[in-house]
């Protein structure tokens, strides 16, 4: 789930393989109307395609993205893959 307000999104729940490609649909207008901040404090299970999401939504958004919020698993995932210096801050 994602509930978004003042150019912030707040992610709720898994973010898997599963569930990552509705999220990234669900994202997309509201990247498209200026939202830079993703908010990962509410999510519960994460996998690689946490990354992905992160990754994709950058892109989306033409660089100009920052993520609070991110638990721990996130940034060793990042390191684990050699990305974690293009994780936004």
């Amino acid at each position: 789930m994602i509930a978004c307000e003042g150019g912030r999104c707040r992610i709720d729940g898994d973010v898997t393989v599963d569930t990552v490609g509705g999220l990234l649909r669900a994202l997309q207008p509201q990247l498209a109307a200026g939202m830079r901040q993703l908010d990962f404090s509410g999510i519960g299970r994460a996998d690689s395609a946490a990354l992905a999401l992160i990754f994709g939504a950058q892109r989306q958004a033409g660089g100009a993205l920052t993520c609070i919020g991110l638990p721990e698993g996130f940034r060793t995932l990042a390191e684990l893959y050699g990305v974690s210096a293009l994780l936004p801050a």
